[in-house]
Order: C-alpha cells, then sequence, then structure tokens
C-alpha cells in the first residue's frame, strides 16, 4: 500500500499540468472587434456563391502591448480586411493571413456599415450567419455607422487606439449619464427582430481628428433600414422606456436659463378606453435637482410658488422632449418605443383587436398621451 500511495504522488503532478493540447494566449490573435460592410462594387456577374458580398475587418491588438504603460502606445494593433460571399468564408480567410489561431471570444463589438444595412438580404443574411456561429458570443455590443464601418474601426482614436476596448469601456461605465445613445447586445437586437421585427443599434461616428462620438440610431424594421434617428429622438425613446440618468433639462424661467439635473426616471405605460375608444398613456416620473440658475435677484427666489412655476416649466420640456420621438415613430409608422409590446403584455384581450393591422395602419392613428411628475429634491441654496 505504501509503494502504491508513492506511485499515486508520482503521477499526480503529471495529470495537473493542464491540457497537453492548449494554445498559450500569445499564440492566439483575439478579435476585439469585427466591422461588416457591403463591398462597395461586387462583381455580380460571378455566381452567387462566389460574388465577394462582404467586406470584413478584424481588429486583432497586440496583446504583449495591452498592459502596462504601454496599454495606449502606438501600433497596438494589426487589420485585416477580407472580401467573402459569406461570413463563415470571411472567417475562413482570415486564417490564412494569421500564423496564430484566432479566436472570438473576446470580442467586444460588432460595428456594421451604412450600405450593408441598407442591403436587406445581405443584412439578414449576417445576422442569420451570427445567429448559427456559437464562436461569436451574443454579449458582444452592436453598433450602426454611416460611411463604412472597416474605415472607422481603422481611424486613430486618441483616447483608446483599441475600437473594441473604447467601446467596452463606454458601455460598461456606470456612472456614464444615459441620455443620447441606447446600448444594444447581439442577443437583444435578434430576440427584438424576431419578436417584433423592430430595434434599434446605437450610431458611432468618429470626426477628422478621431474622436469618438456615439450617439443616435439606426432604425430597423424587418431586417430593412429605415432611417437614422438623431440623438434628441433617442433622448425621447428612453424617456419612454425610463431609462434616463444623470441627464440636465434646460428651461426658461424669469429671463434667465435654469438647469435641472435628472438623476432617476421611470416610466410607465397603461391603456384604457376614452369614450369607446383605446388609448395609451405613458406616466413619467423623474427626480433630480436644480444645479444652474443664474438671477440679479440676491434674494432665495425658490420659495414654494417658485418651485411650483418652475416644476410646471421643466414638467412641458420634458413632455415636449417625449411627444418629439412619439410623432417621429408614428410618421414613419415604425413602434419602435414598444407601445404594441406593451399593449400585448399587459391586455393581450385588446392586443388581438390590434395585432394584425398594427404595423400596417393602426399605430400611426393611435392616441398616445404623456404625463409626468417632476420631483426637485434640492435647488442649491446654501441658506
Amino acid at each position: 500500500m505504501g509503494k502504491f500511495k508513492g506511485l499515486l504522488l508520482l503521477i499526480l503532478p503529471l495529470m495537473l499540468t493542464g491540457c497537453w493540447d492548449s494554445v498559450e494566449l500569445n499564440e492566439r490573435h483575439v478579435i476585439l472587434e469585427i466591422a461588416i460592410d457591403k463591398t462597395p462594387k461586387p462583381d455580380l456577374s460571378k455566381p452567387i456563391n462566389e460574388r465577394q458580398i462582404y467586406q470584413i475587418t478584424y481588429g486583432i491588438p497586440d496583446i504583449g502591448k495591452l498592459s502596462g504603460k504601454d496599454s495606449l502606445a502606438e501600433n497596438v494593433k494589426t487589420s485585416l480586411t477580407t472580401q467573402s460571399p459569406s461570413i463563415a468564408t470571411s472567417i475562413d480567410e482570415i486564417e490564412t493571413k494569421t500564423q496564430n489561431t484566432v479566436t472570438f471570444s473576446h470580442t467586444k463589438a460588432l460595428i456594421l456599415g451604412e450600405e450593408m444595412l441598407k442591403d436587406k438580404d445581405a443584412f439578414q443574411a449576417a445576422i442569420d450567419a451570427l445567429l448559427r456561429d456559437m464562436r461569436i458570443g451574443r454579449s458582444v455590443i452592436v453598433l450602426a455607422t454611416k460611411g463604412l464601418a472597416g474605415d472607422l474601426t481603422q481611424a486613430d482614436n486618441p483616447q483608446n487606439p483599441i475600437m473594441g476596448m473604447y467601446i467596452m469601456k463606454y458601455f460598461n461605465n456606470k456612472e456614464r449619464p444615459v441620455s443620447y445613445a441606447k446600448g444594444q447586445l447581439l442577443a437583444n437586437l435578434i430576440k427584438e427582430l424576431e419578436d417584433t421585427g423592430v430595434s434599434t443599434m446605437p450610431m458611432i461616428m468618429s470626426d477628422k481628428e478621431g474622436i469618438i462620438q456615439i450617439s443616435g440610431a439606426a432604425l430597423i424594421k424587418d431586417y430593412a433600414f429605415v432611417t437614422w434617428l438623431d440623438k434628441n429622438e433617442v433622448r425621447g425613446q428612453l424617456l419612454v422606456e425610463g431609462k434616463i440618468k444623470h441627464v440636465p433639462i434646460v428651461v426658461t424661467y424669469k429671463d434667465h436659463y435654469l438647469t435641472y439635473m435628472i438623476k432617476d426616471q421611470k416610466s410607465k405605460i397603461h391603456f384604457k378606453e376614452n369614450n369607446g375608444k383605446l388609448e395609451a398613456n405613458i406616466d413619467l416620473t423623474v427626480k433630480g435637482d436644480i444645479i444652474e440658475y443664474l438671477s440679479s435677484n440676491n434674494k432665495n427666489i425658490f420659495n414654494e410658488e417658485s418651485i411650483t412655476e418652475i416644476t410646471q416649466q421643466l414638467k412641458q420640456e420634458i413632455i415636449r422632449q417625449t411627444n418629439l420621438v412619439i410623432d417621429k415613430s408614428q410618421s414613419l409608422g415604425v413602434d419602435f418605443l414598444g407601445i404594441g409590446l406593451e399593449m400585448y403584455r399587459k391586455d393581450p384581450k385588446q392586443w388581438k383587436n390590434y395585432k394584425d393591422t398594427w404595423n400596417e395602419g393602426d399605430y400611426k392613428d393611435f392616441p398616445i398621451h404623456v404625463d409626468t411628475t417632476v420631483n426637485i429634491q434640492n435647488t442649491g441654496i446654501l441658506e
């Protein structure tokens, strides 16, 4: 028995050394961002299975420079671009252009170019490929850009040259105000397109100096690009969804501007009949502080009467900003605010009367009302 225990102790270390066929990190190419574009001029004379429909750019960081003081050094990444008939063949081609093993286990961002979005068949096929291929995680952040996505990922962003890392840090920053951009994960995008046929993706742009801005959105319906939403329309969308946080609202009070900071906001959508016709009511509740106000009056003007007047001003401004996106949504006939989905959840019997004609015209004329409760918690007065 003693000899057996001794032999076991000698063999045990050999069994705990790890996987014999594992690939070391420095021998892998970790893809942090993927930019998918439609090839500018595909040769349409070729058979369908040979047409180079997709132009895909893969961002590969130099792992050795992504630590310590070299984390923002120059030349920290390589961009490889392919033109392929499908997503899978593009990945296959990438393997021929690198000596290391390619992995998508840490991919942070997927950026879609404008022309690709506007080609319904190409966009739907790309989403289908991403749905089937389990190598790319469902938690990857999806964004849209005007122009070529590949050009954007290769821009010299002075804040962080690794676009995937920049995007991940941007959306993972819990202290960031939620104001002009709504995050979107691949899993949510796929689910929304399958459930309602409508979804949005945050828009990402770069200026001439390489400064990145994320605001606005691309609106998609039935896998077809509808339009770009500007940042104010996205703010209205966030108000409807109850996701606004740390956002300033500016109004005019007694011939001076006044800034109110929304610290927290909630939204509730309910339905009721009015004169025999169903209508939606969006009740918004906001809490925040007055953080800026300059007046020539040296006295404390924030008495009960003035607070009531300011509250009414803020209420009207928040309703205006919310109605801005409701009007846009109904004029397009695209329910990206989820009004129909809320009706289905809260009143499925009523939804049966609308589900077949909601997207064909009922939504455009459906009455939607907004009401707001504003709470001023602090006026900033020191006295």
